[in-house]
């Protein structure tokens, strides 16, 4: 079924795929790289050029030249290499090759002006500015290579200036704290700002129950989703100790499918909701799946970060290897992992590897079941830059009349990444499938 909970955890990957694949893990590099970004009356400064591909990755941010220069992370492989600037919008080229120690030049850009989009937040019964909202633009004919997000200030504000091409988009609060998900369409133009885009949200209504077995023992942490009619009605929860849950965000007047699931079960109903009340006791069984348990296990958990800087290495792979079992992870955006499965009582080699990286290993790791081994932690170095190619180029653009985004580029980036993914992947699963 749907876990509707990864749509708002993650609401815009999809806008910038191609370029979260590229940059998602800032340092994953370990080759040359170099360039310049123009604008039309000067260089851009602090634009962000990144090359990706099977064998390694590399970034760089423009100096107060436009210039850029990757030195780590490009070994011999076949990369695509993307510009991207706040104000612009960003471009790719691909299929570069790159050979260990030798340049690779000519890999130029041109940046076209971004749209811009900006408005005011508000609570629909009583006006009030609503911060720390976020927005997001997406094209209303569908695909993601364009779209951005922003998060409202103390005054309910926003700018949304980058990625934007001239076109029409679905701008939208996607299941708002203690309020409906609300869209409304504006349209851009290159170079311009659309002003006044506002939206008042309504408040949500709830959904409130109760999750027992049959015999009427209480079920804790089970996940229930509830899913209107509109493809934008859905809201989720998870139980208490007591079975209880609430579901309190993004509950528009409509009919709801409840999915409960947890335990190897499943189950469902239906309700009704009216904006800004409570549909109350939506209580629901759910009958545990017997099944043979797995034998014992110990756990192994611990972080990986960059050298370099101590920031978190996300998606990097962590094993463990020892004589009693084979585990394995994968770091969440944090940096962290947890192997969970597999680890019997003995003494493991735990090996963590990310691509643009040198490989690191822990050896001597006890491990005894139903007991954690932690702060088995790894901080890895980048692949040294006599194993890494260059790419030379420029990045051109016409001077950008917007002001720029309000908060910082990695912040807006980071906010972008995180909520892309929940865009596409809400708009493959309307319909939750049962197990």
């Amino acid at each position: 079924m749907i876990q509707t909970k990864l749509i708002v955890n993650a609401l815009i990957f999809a806008l910038l795929f191609s370029f979260a694949v590229q940059v998602c893990v800032f340092g994953a590099s370990n080759q040359k790289f170099a360039g310049v970004v123009y604008g039309e009356n000067g260089s851009i400064s602090g634009a962000y050029v990144s090359a990706s591909g099977d064998t390694g990755s590399g970034y760089a941010a423009t100096d107060n030249t436009g210039h850029y220069s990757i030195t780590q992370g490009l070994p011999t492989g076949t990369y695509t290499v993307t510009a991207f600037a706040v104000g612009y919008l960003e471009k790719n080229v691909s299929n570069v090759q790159v050979t260990t120690g030798q340049t690779t030049s000519g890999i130029d850009f041109n940046l076209d002006l971004s749209g811009g989009i900006s408005g005011t937040i508000t609570d629909a019964s009583s006006g009030s500015p609503l911060a720390d909202i976020l927005v997001s633009a997406s094209p209303t004919g569908g695909g993601f290579q364009f779209g951005w997000s922003a998060t409202t200030d103390s005054s309910g504000k926003y700018l949304m200036a980058t990625n934007l091409a001239t076109g029409s988009y679905n701008v939208t609060v996607y299941s708002p704290e203690g309020h409906v998900t609300t869209s409304v369409i504006a349209s851009t133009t290159a170079g311009v700002e659309t002003k006044n885009v506002n939206l008042a949200l309504p408040k949500s209504g709830i959904i409130s129950g109760k999750i027992t077995t049959p015999g009427g023992t209480p079920l804790n942490s089970i996940s229930v989703d509830a899913v209107g009619t509109a493809s934008s009605s859905f809201g989720f929860a998870t139980t208490d100790a007591a079975g209880q849950y609430r579901i309190t965000s993004g509950l528009a007047t409509d009919n709801y499918t409840i999915f409960i699931s947890g335990l190897g079960s499943f189950n469902e109903t239906t309700a009704l909701v009216t904006v800004g009340q409570e549909t109350s006791n939506v209580d629901l069984q759910l009958t545990p799946l017997t099944a043979t348990p797995p034998p014992p296990t110990g756990s192994i958990s611990g972080k990986v970060t960059d050298s370099s800087n101590g920031k978190a290495i996300a998606g990097a792979d962590v094993t463990a290897n020892g004589d009693a079992g084979f585990g394995t992870a994968t770091t969440d955006s944090s940096g962290n992992y947890v192997i969970s499965d597999g680890l019997g009582t003995g003494t493991y080699t735990v090996t963590a590897s990310r691509t643009g990286y040198q490989d690191q290993n822990v050896t001597g790791v006890s491990v005894t079941v139903n007991t954690v081994t932690s702060n088995v932690n790894f901080q890895l170095s980048l692949l040294p830059a006599s194993q890494s190619g260059t790419i030379t180029g420029t990045v051109t653009g016409a001077a950008n009349p917007i002001p720029e985004f309000p908060y910082p580029f990695i912040i807006a980036l980071s906010l972008t990444l995180v909520t892309a993914a929940a865009i596409s992947l809400f708009r493959k699963t309307k319909t939750p499938n049962k197990p």
